[in-house]
This record gives C-alpha cells, sequence and structure tokens, in this order.
C-alpha cells in the first residue's frame, strides 16, 4: 500500500477525472484503462485530502458518467472529509492519512469536569441535553 502526496501545484502526470459509479460513488483521481481478468476496466487513483490513494477497479457496465477534467479540477474537487468517501474507497485509506482525533468534532469528547468514569451516563446524559436531543437515555422506556 502506497500513498503519493499531492498539492495544487504538484500533481502526478496523468489524466484526471470524475467519474460516477453504480452505487451512488463518485470517485476523482487520476485514471487509466488497464485490462485485468481478461477485460477492460478504469483504474482510479482516488484524491483524498493530500494525497493520492492506491488503485480502485471499475467495470465498464459500473460506469455512469465520466467526466475528464484537468489536475487542478480534480484537485479542488477532491473530497477532504471521511465522510465524503465511498466505503470501498474508505477501506483503503491508510492510518496516517485519516484525521486524527483532534480533527474530528469534539461533540462527543468528556468534558475536562468529567474525569470521573462513575459520572459516564450523568456526562453523557448532559452532553446530548445540550444538543437539543430528546434521546431517553434509559433502555427502560423504549419500547422493544
Amino acid at each position: 500500500m502506497s500513498i503519493t502526496a499531492i498539492t495544487a501545484m504538484s500533481m502526478p502526470e496523468g489524466d484526471y477525472a470524475i467519474v460516477e459509479a453504480l452505487g451512488h460513488r463518485t470517485l476523482i483521481g487520476r485514471v487509466v484503462e488497464v485490462e485485468r481478468f481478461g477485460t477492460k476496466m478504469l483504474q482510479v487513483e482516488p484524491l483524498f485530502g493530500s494525497v493520492m490513494l492506491d488503485p480502485v477497479l471499475l467495470g465498464g457496465s459500473a460506469i455512469y458518467q465520466f467526466t475528464p477534467c484537468s489536475a487542478e479540477t480534480a484537485y479542488a474537487r477532491r473530497p477532504q472529509q471521511v465522510h465524503q468517501l465511498c466505503a470501498s474507497v474508505l477501506a483503503i485509506v491508510p492510518p496516517v492519512a485519516l484525521p486524527s482525533n483532534n480533527e474530528l468534532p469534539g461533540f462527543f469528547a468528556a468534558d475536562d469536569s468529567d474525569d470521573d468514569g462513575d459520572c459516564q451516563w450523568e456526562a453523557r446524559e448532559a452532553r446530548v441535553a445540550r444538543l437539543g436531543d430528546d434521546i431517553d437515555i434509559d433502555d427502560e422506556g423504549r419500547p422493544f
């Protein structure tokens, strides 16, 4: 598994495209037609954040739309958040390319005053109340 660091000014040579595929997946990256398993396939090296990931292969019948674009456009349109990646691409993202805990939203993190493990549920209830949810934390009140 290898990743290539990218910037707007130093994109690797090649053809780039925005590929919309079966399963409501959009892949943006460097593309090339390859022959694998006795058939022609589209190899996409997806862009994510500041890296180019390992190739993903798509069969021709899985492609809904293929939009060739410049490297600059691909870089500008690349996914930058984990939720923007499809599951099959997210599975191959190396840990070094994922955001750290400091970069993730902190609304599930315990407050500084909640360091005591015994008040874990009270702290959770307080956070849920601050978020404005009317979720009943206790399972006793649930109908199932």
